[in-house]
């Protein structure tokens, strides 16, 4: 009999925060590849709750996290962590990875976000200490540029790596672009769709598509409309 080949995992733990308002597969995708690619078993998905770049969200932190749950149900890799919902005030990325960092002291620490959301990293809350507690995994689209401001461009390509691999060998400080399949799928688009009662069936998990029909988010009559 053949060895068995089993996928060797290590010890990273991966961060992925949003809105998610709601969650769709765009987000599941993203998180999928990062968490195949660089062989992650713990890749977390933080839903915000109260983030402090936005006036608000569209549906309560209690539903966001719940359609999130079901979105991972079927993702063994995936996991949601629930404590910026726990939180009190405003929902700030640089606390939660010092949270995360107390629990996991030296493993590294992958902070993943999209390149819309790096371009602007400087009007994050205290940027400059993101890097002292994590990675920086940046989530690109093919043939995309960066279009970082120069404060930040210069930080960032000092502490670039080209191998995904090579953030596995120290706890955090690194950057590193990773190409991610970008699916054309939004959270505006699907509440739009929900609001002018269209069906946004294919974009989303079914499960969290009959979960805000249940509960009539987005504007979204009940089961079996649109």
């Amino acid at each position: 009999m053949p060895p068995s080949r089993k996928r060797i995992r290590n010890r990273a733990v991966a961060i992925f925060g949003g809105t998610f308002d709601p969650v769709h597969y765009g987000h599941l995708r993203a998180a999928a590849e990062i968490s195949e690619r660089l062989k992650v078993s713990d890749f977390r998905l933080v839903p915000a709750g109260r983030p402090p770049h936005r006036e608000g969200t569209w549906a309560e932190a209690f539903h966001r996290l719940a359609m999130l749950e079901l979105a991972v149900a079927s993702y063994p890799d995936l996991h949601v962590d629930a404590r910026e919902v726990l939180r009190t005030g405003p929902s700030f990325m640089v606390d939660t990875l010092a949270s995360v960092r107390t629990e996991v002291p030296d493993v590294p620490l992958l902070l993943c976000v999209g390149q819309d959301a790096a371009n602007h990293l400087d009007r994050w809350d205290r940027w400059q200490r993101l890097l002292d507690l994590a990675h920086l995994v940046v989530m690109t689209r093919p043939r995309s540029e960066p279009a970082y401001p120069d404060q930040l461009a210069e930080l960032l390509e000092q502490r670039r790596v080209g191998r995904a691999r090579d953030l596995m060998d120290s706890p955090c400080g690194l950057v590193c672009h990773v190409e991610v399949t970008q699916l054309a799928i939004s959270s505006t688009d699907i509440r739009n769709q929900l609001r002018h009662g269209w069906n946004p069936r294919f974009l989303l998990p079914a499960t969290v598509l009959s979960y805000i029909r249940k509960h009539e988010l987005y504007g979204a009559g009940p089961a079996g409309g649109g």
